[in-house]
């Protein structure tokens, strides 16, 4: 037997006792099917076998009433040897037999004896009628000197019942006979390994010991529970195998909740209504919640509670009260038709809000129950959807709104629908796209919730990457006309949206509108989408950067309620800022809203603001950090595509380009052929005809870019900062020997770069047109483009100038100046991430005559010796003239040093360097390389 070798070892001891003359009785105590019937008939097959002559009886429940009624039983297994002595006692009437009964049993008993030791078991002591307990005191008194065990099983508690009995003369109570065993053993639980023994019986191979703990601890180990346990899942095919440890405890079975009912309810009445309040309530916290789902006195609830709790059935701590074992419950659960459970969640729902208990306690039940018509429910419940998306907490917020729907009256309906919708955007814009469409047909009449909802549903649509469905849904809207007094600050905030719609869609858009953008009585999210289509059209005309930059602004600076509200608009503006060169701004754009968005469990828009995010730092040229975003968007799948997964395919394609992992890129341009919105399209043209121009295929290479450009011009968008395609086109026009063609394009992209003003822009236009300069005027026309480039803060375009620079300088025979650029370039191109722009670097540094490089060219670990000394001289104070004196050294030596030292750091002055130098273990600042205005030269300089 299982865990039960202490208990063995007991009842071997009152047989040995008895086999040798000197009687011995014990009484095994426990639970509800701890195992004491079968430790007792596993006595008496031990007995048999030993030659013990054996009598075994059971007391019923049914038969507590009866006098003598175990006596009776242990009367009819005496055998017939011994049926003269019960023969002598046969005459008379029935009440002398009753009153002779005891004493015919002790004498039988003592003949009995005289042929064989005696083991007397008698099972469920508990339901023992007073008369049969009376009879066994008075056998267990005449023990000593007797070849008699006496093996009895009590379960725990039933002693108040019987000491409250009325005592007759001939009687005795419960409790003073079980105090009369000579020995009392309690039954506990089996242990963990004898459970995962019990599995691997069960299912023919070894069970982990984490599901053998998990199902111990559901049942603890009680015999019963654990074999019902077992059964349950045979019965329903899943074994350790398919079923995780974590569900264990909600498995149950209607035979354990039917067997308790059946024991308790004789007895205790009313025990099976308080165990099904238990099981739907989890825990009580007093006598008085039951008391009141019950319509009982509070004093009879304590009563069964107490009773319940001293059976072993419930479990007690100072706070509350539930069952002891989770398997327990989740059976009285499994027996409970559906229809039951909804009620009595119903009813614990209004009982806890009448006693005033705290909010997640009723909202728990109300959840699962029917409705309960009251107001006070519906405002229940939206407060728990707040809080839970306080938490980030989406699902349960979703639960409380569905369920909120089936309390509130149809004038709610649209807000809650609003506002379910935005919690299914967060996880999948496609779900949230049915149900902000109901939301707006049940807004049947014109006016800003309408309106609001319209907003809610095009921005859910355009999020699946639809432009043109979420176009026709805003065009039948206004098709269908609003009354003369609609608002008109409403009407320009539809027709902005559906501006922008027709710019995502490939269309042009409608002029902006010329009224006051921060009119008191206009909407947040009117005034943020007529900002958005000034910014956008703005910037698409490549002449007004400044206001483009100005209604940027004004958007983003709109409140907002949720990160779900309009964040696609927010995140369109904050990609006008990065086009606009306001790369910082942008990125803090992008974090604030993945900061929300994270906050508020918003999956979709924390993928949406990594993506963009991926767009903003790879125009930095930050290409780690925008792989490590656009990989995260990449990573939030609801199922299907979406804007943010085309967003995040077309970043990564870029960014895996930019850093020379082309087949990384082919994968994502070129081989993965699913559909993107017609707003990426010119994004991945661009970047596919760069990787195809790359891997050797300047033709092909060279019709995407121009499909690009086609696509950009129906759009009327001649900005060159968000797809330089012409610069890029006039590259492989070079490349093919058509020069004209390409001067012409890099001509026409620098003259539209100027317009806009940004210094990216204007850079890498200056940079193809410098490489495709000859003569003295190529060097001049780079350097220009390095300034430009390095002022905008694109490190990674800077380090593909510098290297032109460098080539060229190495050209003409200016080795030193060359190195100084070249090194410059490998630098930034290292801190850039851009792995194939190194390798390239450390040729053109070898054939420059540079020493073997070290393994980094920034940070600390890249100063050469000569380099530190001068560094930590400088960073003592000392002047470049006392540094020359000290070193031996000319001042020219000293500047190129500190030059190199700034470079290799990141910093542009003396006060930074005794910061970076004075900490040797911190990290670098991470601003960009700039220009010194100190007096100390920077490389690159031709």
């Amino acid at each position: 037997m299982l865990s039960r070798d202490f208990e063995l070892h007991a009842l071997e001891k009152v047989l040995a006792s008895a086999a040798f003359g000197v009687g011995a009785s014990l009484l095994l105590e426990g639970a509800v099917g701890a195992g004491k019937s079968h430790l007792a008939r596993s006595t008496l097959r031990a007995a048999r076998s030993r030659g013990f002559e054996v009598i075994f009886a059971r007391a019923r429940q049914s038969e507590r009433t009866l006098p003598y009624s175990l006596l009776r039983q242990v009367h009819d297994q005496l055998p017939d040897a011994v049926g003269a002595a019960r023969a002598r006692g046969g005459a008379g009437g029935a009440e002398e037999a009753a009153e002779a009964a005891p004493v015919q049993a002790q004498l039988l008993v003592a003949e009995l004896t005289a042929r064989a030791p005696v083991l007397m078991v008698v099972d469920d002591l508990h339901w023992t009628d007073p008369y049969s307990l009376h009879w066994l005191g008075q056998l267990m008194n005449s023990l000593e000197g007797q070849p008699v065990a006496l093996v009895s099983t009590l379960a725990w508690d039933h002693s108040e019942v019987k000491e409250a009995d009325q005592r007759l003369p001939g009687t005795a109570p419960l409790a003073q006979v079980a105090s009369e065993f000579h020995r009392r053993e309690v039954l506990q639980g089996l242990n963990v390994d004898s459970v995962g023994y019990l599995l691997a019986s069960t299912f023919g191979s070894p069970a982990s010991t984490e599901f053998a703990r998990a199902c111990h601890d559901a049942t603890g180990g009680n015999p019963l529970l654990v074999r019902a346990l077992l059964r349950e899942m045979r019965r329903t095919g899943v074994g350790p195998a398919e079923l995780s440890a974590g569900r264990v405890a909600e498995i149950g079975t209607a035979e354990i909740a039917e067997m308790m009912v059946a024991r308790f309810e004789e007895w205790l009445p009313g025990a099976g209504r308080v165990l099904d309040i238990i099981a739907i309530m989890s825990r009580v916290e007093s006598p008085q919640v039951v008391a009141d789902l019950l319509g009982i006195p509070c004093a009879t609830a304590a009563d069964v509670l107490h009773t319940l709790v001293r059976c072993g059935v419930l479990d007690e701590t100072p706070d509350h009260i539930g069952f002891c074992r989770p398997m327990i419950r989740a059976s009285f659960l499994t027996a409970m038709p559906p229809s039951e459970r909804s009620r009595l969640h119903a009813q614990a729902a209004k009982t806890l809000h009448d006693l005033a208990a705290p909010r997640h306690e009723i909202v728990a039940h109300l959840l699962r129950a029917k409705p309960v018509a009251g107001t006070w429910s519906c405002r229940l419940l939206l407060d728990a959807a707040d809080a839970a998306l306080a938490e980030g907490d989406t699902a349960s917020a979703r639960a409380c709104l569905e369920r909120c729907l089936d309390e509130c009256g149809p004038g709610e309906e649209p807000g809650l629908l609003r506002r379910l919708g935005r919690i299914e955007l967060a996880e999948d814009p496609a779900a949230a796209v049915a149900v902000f469409r109901r939301a707006l047909d049940l807004a049947r009449e014109p006016g800003e919730r309408r309106s609001a909802a319209l907003v809610d549903l095009v921005q859910a649509i355009g999020l699946t990457g639809d432009a043109a469905e979420a176009l026709r849904v805003v065009e039948h809207e206004t098709a269908a006309g609003e009354p003369a007094s609609a608002e008109p600050a409403r009407r320009a905030g539809t027709d902005a949206v559906r501006g922008l719609l027709a710019l995502l869609d490939g269309r042009r858009a409608p002029v902006p509108p010329t009224t006051a953008l921060t009119e008191a009585a206009a909407a947040p999210w009117i005034r943020r989408a007529r900002a958005a289509l000034s910014a956008v059209q703005a910037q698409g005309a490549a002449e007004r950067r400044e206001e483009s930059v100005r209604f940027a602004r004004l958007g983003l600076g709109e409140p907002v309620e949720s990160v779900d509200a309009h964040a696609g608009v927010r995140l369109l503006l904050a990609l006008t800022l990065s086009h606009a060169g306001e790369y910082e701004e942008a990125a803090q754009a992008c974090g604030a809203i993945l900061e929300q968005a994270t906050a508020e469990g918003s999956g979709s828009m924390a993928a949406l603001a990594r993506a963009v995010f991926a767009e903003c730092a790879v125009r930095m040229g930050r290409l780690r950090e925008a792989e490590e975003a656009a990989r995260a968007a990449g990573e939030f799948a609801p199922g299907r595509e979406w804007l943010g997964s085309a967003l995040a395919r077309c970043a990564l394609g870029g960014v895996l380009l930019e850093s020379g992992d082309l087949d990384g890129a082919r994968r994502l341009l070129l081989e993965d052929r699913t559909p993107l919105p017609e707003a990426l399209v010119p994004a991945l043209l661009f970047h596919r005809g760069r990787l195809r121009f790359a891997t050797g295929r300047a033709e092909a290479g060279l019709a995407d870019l121009e499909e690009c450009g086609r696509r950009l011009r129906a759009r009327d968008w001649s900005n060159p900062a968000a797809y330089p395609w012409r610069s890029e086109a006039a590259l492989i026009h070079a490349h093919l020997g058509d020069h004209a063609v390409a001067e012409r394009l890099v001509e026409e992209e620098l003259v539209l770069a100027r317009g806009w003003g940004a210094p990216h822009p204007i850079g890498r236009a200056l940079r193809v047109q410098g490489l495709l300069t000859r003569g003295e005027r190529r060097a001049a026309v780079l350097g220009e483009a390095v300034d430009l480039l390095r002022e905008a803060g694109a490190a990674l375009d800077e380090a593909r100038a510098s290297r032109d620079l460098g080539r060229e300088l190495l050209r003409t025979r200016k080795a030193r100046q060359a190195r100084e650029c070249l090194r410059a370039a490998m630098a930034l191109a290292e801190k850039c991430g851009a792995r194939a722009l190194v390798r390239e670097l450390g040729q053109d540094l070898a054939e420059a005559g540079a020493r073997p490089r070290r393994d980094t060219e920034i940070g600390l670990e890249s100063l050469t010796p000569a380099e530190r000394r001068t560094a930590l001289l400088a960073a003592e104070g000392l002047t470049n003239k006392e540094i020359a004196n000290r070193r031996y050294v000319t001042r020219r030596t000293v500047e190129m040093h500190l030059s190199r030292v700034y470079r290799k750091l990141s910093i542009s002055n003396r006060r930074d360097l005794s910061l970076v130098t004075g900490g040797a273990a911190a990290p670098p600042p991470s601003a960009r390389v700039r220009s010194d205005t100190g007096g100390d030269r920077m490389p690159c300089s031709s």
